[in-house]
């Protein structure tokens, strides 16, 4: 056994029995004297760790730590003080911690060294630090330089935005590290950025998209990313479509992705644009759909009464997923109106665009569609018959089961028409159903909490403590109606207060959980609106 492991040993040994040496456990000497008792490096890592997991660490240690940083050589040693040092996060901590960067390094150890600096840095969240983590941005260890982009978009740093750019738009550079400098440019928000990310917004490379990190920053962004998506959107900014031909990005791109962004943002001055994009047509099928299908989807979600009349034509499409992103739309503005095409397209012949139909008869109407809903159900089993003889499905082998089935679920729409009529106008009698409420009518409660502004501010946290829905489409409904209602300062200031901790630990907790990737896209922007209200 090495005298060092004993040596260690008895250290640790004297933390638990508070025995071998005077001085208190609790106090910086007794461990500075464990420190220079520890000969090896491994063995001054063990005792700097032990110190950072004991719950002793807090601001009398600072001066301790700041020297220990400033004479180690040993850089897994300097590694752990510093993450030590992260712990505390003490604005002190700053000048020792920049002093230990060594931006030329290029020993592996010397790096993590390096990468644990930066993180302890970010951690303390100053400003200052910023000129001295721009050099490693061209640090050679690309773990160094994604810490390094992350902190400084974190710091909001203006004078990091050029090299930014250029590391979100260099083909040489690995797909990864342009999403992260992507990110990085949407958190500092400046707009010097915004064409960069217009061309990022539908490039592909070793088949990587960089869609979701681009919608995600311009979205950040705000208004002056509005006003360049706009003549994106209309095919009128000759630079962006001469960059678009020579990449090979297809013309259609920007239609459906700046339309995407415009929703997101809730631009009002596309709706003009978007309601002619429900007329897009194009040789291909499948193009022609994803363009008005971007368009439906983000003028519903502005709620606009211009798209009312054409979206209703629409909702005779015969595929139901996208017959559903037509009646989502047409749920979301919230206007009657739409009756009647949700009416004759739920007589389709295939049972999945019934189904989609009926949905949106049960999320617009009230206790006057009763009757209409009854007919349906009624026509339900002799439609199942012919669907069956037609598809074959699975179900089909008892015809008249199955029939039967999707009647019961049609008429159990009826509930939900019930409660429109009991609840109309009273945003506290749809509260009051949010938490039993099973995903229908929890999405009709909370479009018509959304709808209410003023009126519903009271009943933002409530209606906020549906955004955990395990539904995708009903949670992806909670996320919109809250953005909706918290357009009203009282809501906004209401659900900020009781929800803000809770909705960061949910996107933290289902951080890589595949069931939520995409509808958490909107619940992070949801926590941008609250963050910046």
């Amino acid at each position: 056994m090495s005298r060092s492991f004993v040596a260690l040993s008895l250290a640790v040994s004297c933390l638990t029995l508070g025995g071998c040496k005077k001085e208190d456990p609790k106090s910086p000497e007794y461990w500075q004297s464990s420190m220079e008792g520890a000969k090896r490096p491994d063995d001054r890592v063990r005792v700097i760790e032990a110190l950072r997991t004991s719950g002793n660490v807090n601001e009398q240690f600072l001066p301790l730590l700041h020297a220990k940083l400033s004479s180690e050589r040993k850089p897994e040693v300097k590694a752990a003080v510093a993450r030590t040092l992260g712990d505390l996060h003490h604005p002190s901590s700053l000048e020792p911690l920049t002093a230990a960067l060594d931006p030329s390094a290029s020993d592996s150890s010397e790096q993590q060294a390096n990468k644990a600096v930066v993180t302890a840095l970010g951690r303390i969240g100053d400003a200052r630090a910023v000129p001295s983590l721009m050099p490693l941005l061209r640090n050679k260890d690309n773990y160094t330089r994604i810490e390094a982009i992350q902190v400084l978009g974190a710091l909001k740093a203006k004078s990091a935005v050029e090299p930014l750019i250029a590391m979100a738009t260099d083909e040489a550079a690995e797909p990864f590290l342009n999403k992260k400098a992507i990110e990085a440019l949407g958190q500092i928000g400046d707009p010097r950025a915004i064409p960069a990310l217009l061309r990022t917004l539908t490039k592909e490379r070793k088949g990587v998209s960089f869609y979701v990190e681009s919608s995600f920053a311009l979205y950040q962004l705000g208004t002056p990313a509005a006003d360049a998506l706009l003549p994106a959107l209309e095919g009128k900014d000759p630079e962006l479509l001469s960059w678009a031909k020579a990449q090979g990005v297809n013309p259609a791109s920007y239609p459906m992705k700046a339309a995407q962004v415009l929703g997101d943002l809730r631009e009002k001055r596309a709706v003009p644009s978007l309601v002619k994009q429900l007329s897009f047509t194009h040789s291909d099928p499948q193009i022609q759909a994803l363009v008005r299908m971007q368009a439906a989807d983000a003028l519903g979600r502005m709620r606009a009464p211009e798209a009312v009349k054409p979206l209703s034509v629409l909702v005779a499409e015969p595929d139901p997923t996208v017959r559903d992103v037509y009646v989502r739309a047409l749920v979301m503005v919230g206007s009657r109106d739409a009756l009647p095409a949700l009416e004759k397209a739920a007589g389709s012949p295939d049972w999945y665009a019934r189904e989609v139909a009926l949905k949106g008869i049960a999320l617009l109407g009230d206790a006057r569609e009763q009757p209409m809903l009854a007919k349906l159900a009624a026509a339900e089993p002799g439609r199942t018959a012919s669907d069956c003889k037609v598809t074959g499905e699975e179900g089909c082998e008892d015809a008249a089961a199955l029939g039967k089935k999707r009647a019961d679920l049609v008429l159990g729409h009826g509930a939900v028409l019930e409660a429109a009529q009991a609840c109309a106008g009273n945003a506290g009698c749809w509260s009051q159903r949010l938490p039993k409420a099973d995903a229908v009518m929890l999405e009709r409660a909370a479009l018509e909490l959304g709808r209410s502004g003023a009126a519903a501010a009271d009943q933002g946290p409530t209606l906020a403590t549906r955004l955990t829905e395990k539904n995708t489409e009903a949670r992806a409904t909670v996320i919109q109606a809250v953005d909706w209602l918290t357009d009203e300062p009282a809501a906004a200031k209401k659900v900020r207060e009781a929800s803000l901790p809770a909705l960061r630990k949910q996107l933290e907790d289902e951080k890589g959980n595949s069931n939520f990737v995409r509808v958490n896209e909107d619940l992070r922007r949801l926590l941008v609106k609250l963050e910046r209200t």
